[in-house]
């Protein structure tokens, strides 16, 4: 039975540092870890209702002073924390579905054209349509992300780049047929880590694109993390051999022997410890056209 390879390297944790210190970091960044999650996903929760609200507000305040103009009195104080309180919960909502609205008017026919009648004004403005063309245009390529329908990211794939047998991950985004050859190919955007914004395109041989087993978002995890977060249920063990498996053959049982000169030393000789041979060896000048007759050295 073959020993079990250690996954752990027995010299890094004889040189490890140990003490308090060691076990605070330790503490502080597992905690670290926790917390910025949680952090990161509130802090984007509250811009937005920040956001919403801040579009809201003064539209309730100019409400207030109607209210309190047409009963000639205070009815409403917009500085007390009730009615604030009141007026921003209102705002948010009134934000939601104003959003809601939008998303009906855009997926409706006559909708339709009213946003695409609005992007046309939009993009003919010159300082407007150099930031809202290029930010509608990665919305709505991550807009089906998740989704039933995932029309603009089809599907992950795998590509062999740079090289054969070095796997790249990316994203199917189109196809079409080459007027030269007649080939199919497919566009695949291949982004980078940890900003999946960023990347290049490749156009492959269809035929030279795999589908990887992973969805969308498991993708975008694996290349947001970096590859630490990996698809559930395809974890493989790491630093661990199959001991049943057969082992590779030798360069001595699968190359045929190569041809040496007579008189000249082998590396078995050297690895008997011939006492004549080693002594030979020691001399420069044939000891150099010595190793160049062996088999590893030519390997």
């Amino acid at each position: 039975m073959a020993p079990e390879i250690p996954t752990a390297n027995p010299l890094h944790e004889a040189h490890a540092p140990k003490g308090w210190g060691v076990w605070l970091r330790n503490k502080f960044l597992a905690g670290i870890a926790l917390a910025l999650p949680l952090i990161i996903t509130f802090w984007i929760l509250y811009s937005i209702y920040d956001l919403l609200h801040g579009w809201s507000k003064p539209v309730l305040a100019q409400v207030v002073n109607l209210v309190n103009e047409l009963s000639d009195r205070t009815v409403l104080n917009i500085e007390d924390p009730k009615v604030e309180n009141f007026t921003n919960f209102v705002g948010f909502l009134f934000s939601l579905l104003a959003i809601l609205g939008l998303g009906f008017m855009a997926t409706n026919v006559i909708g339709v054209h009213v946003v695409a009648a609005v992007d046309k004004l939009l993009l003919r403005i010159p300082l407007v349509a150099v930031i809202y063309k290029p930010l509608k245009q990665v919305i709505d390529a991550f807009r089906g992300l998740g989704g039933a329908k995932q029309s603009n990211f089809k599907r992950v794939v795998f590509v062999d780049y740079p090289v054969t047998g070095m796997r790249m991950l990316g994203f199917a985004t189109g196809q079409f047929c080459d007027s030269q050859n007649g080939k199919a190919m497919t566009c695949v955007l291949l982004p980078t880590a940890p900003s999946p914004m960023t990347g290049f395109l490749l156009v492959v041989d269809s035929e030279k694109v795999t589908d990887a087993p992973i969805t969308l978002e498991e993708a975008m995890k694996m290349i947001i993390s970096g590859g630490l977060v990996v698809p559930s249920g395809s974890v493989a063990p790491l630093n661990k051999k199959n001991a049943g498996a057969a082992l590779p053959e030798s360069a001595e049982e699968s190359e045929e022997a190569l041809d040496i000169p007579a008189g000249l030393p082998r590396a078995e000789d050297f690895d008997a410890g011939d006492t004549e041979i080693l002594a030979q060896s020691m001399d420069i000048k044939s000891g150099k056209r010595w190793l160049r007759a062996l088999p590893w050295k030519k390997r």
